[in-house]
């Protein structure tokens, strides 16, 4: 009974983002059609998933080396079923860069707590950070720690300058 109760109070998370994008108020804030119905997940596009074994690494080095002075942040939530840090990890270590002195799992804290670890690396603006007990969608699970990793990339603090 206990499963279940858990798998049915899991499956209602997701229900609060189409409860409120459904409420007319909120319709008509965003100048949407009243009478659409908001889903998560929509099951009248077709995607075409033909390119998902590509990797995108390689755009990562076009952005970095390219001279565009880009501040590159690739985070994880460590308890990603979908995207997995450790396979983040592997493609971006796979890059080819070296890492920054010290920088190599920096602890990261919000509030006085450690909220994840922060990894730098030389010549470049690219950190990786991981946030601790944050699922695929981090400001889900962990809304003040992805504030707080938003604001503090947006003022340049994880990256070389």
């Amino acid at each position: 009974m206990g499963l279940f109760v858990c798998l049915f109070v899991c499956l209602l998370q997701d229900d609060y983002a189409d409860a409120y994008l459904n409420t007319l108020a909120v319709k008509q804030a965003i100048h949407v059609n009243a009478t659409i119905r908001w889903n998560s997940c929509s099951y009248t596009l077709k995607y075409n998933s033909s390119d998902g074994q590509i990797s995108t690494a390689p755009i990562y080095n076009y952005l970095i080396d390219g001279g565009f002075g880009l501040n590159i942040l690739v985070y994880s939530g460590d308890d990603d079923a979908v995207c997995g840090t450790v396979g983040t990890q592997d493609w971006i270590w796979n890059l080819g860069y070296t890492i920054s002195g010290s920088s190599n799992w920096e602890v990261y804290s919000v509030a006085g707590q450690t909220a994840g670890f922060l990894t730098k690396w030389s010549n470049t603006k690219l950190a990786f950070l991981t946030v601790h007990g944050a699922g695929h969608e981090v400001p889900t699970y962990k809304p003040e720690v992805a504030y707080d990793l938003y604001a503090r990339f947006l003022a340049g603090e994880f990256t070389n300058a």
